[in-house]
């Protein structure tokens, strides 16, 4: 009896359960992609153009090579809009070339651009601001490749500058020259230094 009674029981006991399997090991995270090298930036040993954004006081220098050198910039005392005439305080607009090599200046160095242009002439004739003479004076300069006459209503003399002594860290926050564009000291040398006559000027708005 006990035996049967033995038996009974086992019938109705639930049957033991193999422990559960251990969880598997977390999989390693995978290895990183390795980024890519740093492109080294070509030098800048000569610059090819230059392009001005007066709205946002940008300097671009274009070197050789596809190297590019930004500066910050201050424009004439009337910076909306383009040069009309002598005077006005205004940085001209559209295209020009370097016309000569830096010079000494009472602003450091100075770097000229052959303001006033054929489409400034053009645009000087149809308001009244110099007649077919004076018009005709200033095409025939930039046919020849000479610096444009620097005596009629338009004005003259512009180009780029730095800020010598008097305006040291003005250009910075200061829109303060006659009509030139201007920089430190020490960019002015970084442009003379690289920029040859002919080069390419574009003065956007």
């Amino acid at each position: 009896m006990a035996l049967l009674a033995g038996l009974l029981a086992l019938a109705c006991a639930v049957p033991a359960r193999p422990p559960a399997p251990a969880p598997p090991e977390p999989l390693p995270a995978p290895a990183p992609e390795p980024l890519p090298a740093a492109r080294p930036q070509p030098p800048c040993e000569r610059i090819v153009a230059i392009q001005v954004f007066k709205s946002e006081r940008r300097l671009v220098a274009e070197c050789e090579g596809g190297a590019e050198v930004t500066l910050r910039v201050a424009l004439g005392r009337d910076p909306v809009g383009p040069k009309r005439h002598a005077g006005d305080l205004r940085t001209p607009e559209g295209s020009y070339h370097v016309t000569g090599p830096a010079r000494p200046s009472r602003f450091h160095r100075f770097l000229p651009i052959d303001y006033p242009s054929p489409a400034d002439a053009d645009a000087g004739l149809a308001e009244g601001l110099i007649d077919a003479a004076q018009h005709r004076r200033i095409l025939r300069a930039h046919e020849a490749g000479f610096p444009p006459p620097a005596d009629t209503p338009l004005g003259s003399g512009l180009g780029f500058h730095g800020e010598g002594a008097r305006w040291r860290g003005d250009s910075s926050h200061l829109d303060w020259t006659t009509g030139c564009i201007a920089m430190t000291d020490d960019e002015i040398e970084l442009l003379a230094g690289r920029v040859a006559p002919g080069t390419p000027v574009t003065i956007h708005p």
